[in-house]
Order: structure tokens, then C-alpha cells, then sequence
């Protein structure tokens, strides 16, 4: 795999590592998301869904994310990203 400064490892709940390429960080309504895909692997894929985050801090104030699962959420911040994304990607509707 290539080197590329967006890609960020998430280890989830049972310690497994996820890497996720960062496309885009979000700020609505008063709160930052960042919209990830999966990182890139030797053979070319399409995109076909973006993962959005949530940027909190955790009971010990630490920064983290925690993944969005509200959808209306997920609605408003993927079309902020298709805006400000229009001439990078090829949306689909």
C-alpha cells in the first residue's frame, strides 16, 4: 500500500484495527464529524459508503470518535461532504 498521511487506524470494541482513509472533516450544528472510507488496498475499488465519525471527548477527556448512527445525522452531514466534495467525487444518487 501506498504511504498517505490520511489514513487513520480506529481499533474497535474487540481490539481489531480498521484503517480509514480521511476524506473530509465536518463541522455542523456546533459539532465536528469526520467522513472516512475504507483505506485504499493494491486493487482499485469504488467507493460505495462513506463511515462518519463524531468527534467527543470520553469520561476521561480524552479526544475520540465515536461512529454516527443517526440518520438523519448521517443524511446532513453526507450531503454537506457531497457539497463540498462535488468536483472531487462522483456521487451517485
Amino acid at each position: 500500500m501506498e504511504n498517505n498521511e490520511n489514513i487513520i487506524i480506529f481499533t474497535d470494541d474487540d481490539g481489531n484495527d480498521l484503517e480509514l482513509e480521511h476524506l473530509d472533516t465536518i463541522e455542523l450544528d456546533a459539532k465536528v464529524y469526520i467522513v472516512c472510507v475504507p483505506a485504499p488496498t493494491e486493487e482499485e475499488e469504488e467507493i460505495e459508503e462513506v463511515i462518519i465519525f463524531e468527534a467527543m471527548k470520553d469520561a476521561a477527556g480524552e479526544d475520540g470518535f465515536v461512529q454516527v448512527d443517526d440518520d438523519g445525522v448521517l443524511e446532513n452531514v453526507y450531503q454537506e461532504f457531497k457539497n463540498r466534495n462535488e468536483d472531487m467525487f462522483d456521487f451517485e444518487d
